[in-house]
């Protein structure tokens, strides 16, 4: 199908190589159908259907979709992510992505909840959300009381409306969203970052300090009966952790009825 000039530059709202760094993921997945939310300007899922995926893409707002509208593989809704139940079928993709989504919405376990019920046994998920553990968000936490990506208070009736409308109202740290994700049926197969933001000499020479505070917290646990929680401080410290910009986690539904 030929391009028009609009579908070349849709500009994809995501940071730098977040968009390269999914779309290699998704073409070692199995399955062609996918579910694209929220979607944007549809720049991810203007390149999964030249990648020749079948694409539901879906957003509040549907009306800033930039790419082609009558591509006989897409099938554009508009979603409200915050809804308790979204209007898609059951058991209907093999694949969900959620790129730099779930940090805008006020209700996230029924977010995660519903890619869970609209996935195939079996189907993968794909999320990225702002990585508020990585060592400039900590710094910056310590000196403004803010998470890196997290720039301004929102205040009722004061703030800008662009910000109301697109701020990142719900920061999660990748051990929140594990506990969200393996609580509504997924278990965690990789992490993956966007770029690391942050590997420089200076965090390099600080990871060490770090390591040895974790080592020295884990062995007060486990004197103290709290238990054993190495797995735990050696997530924190792995680079896509420690240095990268977003967090891409790739999770898959598990073959079990939730309860």
């Amino acid at each position: 199908m030929p391009k028009n000039k609009s579908e070349k530059n849709i500009e994809p709202i995501a940071p730098q190589g977040l968009h390269e760094r999914v779309l290699k993921i998704i073409a070692s997945l199995p399955g062609t159908t996918v579910l694209d939310a929220p979607t944007g300007y549809g720049a991810l899922a203007h390149k999964l259907l030249e990648a020749g995926k079948h694409i539901t893409a879906g957003d509040i707002n549907i009306d800033k979709f930039r790419a082609t509208r009558d591509h006989p593989d897409l099938r554009l809704v508009r979603l409200d992510l915050n809804e308790t139940t979204l209007p898609l079928p059951e058991n209907s993709f093999d694949v969900a992505v959620s790129v730099e989504g779930i940090e805008h919405l006020q209700s996230q376990w029924s977010f995660v909840r519903n890619l869970w019920r609209v996935l195939k046994p079996g189907g993968h998920l794909i999320l990225s959300t702002p990585n508020i553990l990585n060592i400039r968000s900590r710094l910056r936490y310590f000196m403004e009381g803010r998470y890196e990506h997290f720039k301004r208070p929102l205040v009722k009736d004061k703030s800008w409306l662009c910000d109301v409308e697109n701020y990142h109202i719900s920061p999660i740290s990748f051990f929140d969203l594990q506990f969200m994700l393996e609580s509504s049926g997924f278990s965690i197969k990789k992490l993956y970052t966007n770029r690391f933001a942050e590997k420089n000499v200076l965090s390099m020479l600080i990871k060490p300090l770090f390591r040895l505070f974790y080592l020295h917290k884990n062995y007060r646990d486990r004197k103290r009966n709290r238990g054993e929680h190495s797995d735990l401080y050696k997530t924190i410290l792995l680079d896509e952790v420690f240095f990268g910009e977003c967090l891409i986690v790739v999770a898959q539904k598990k073959t079990v009825v939730l309860g």
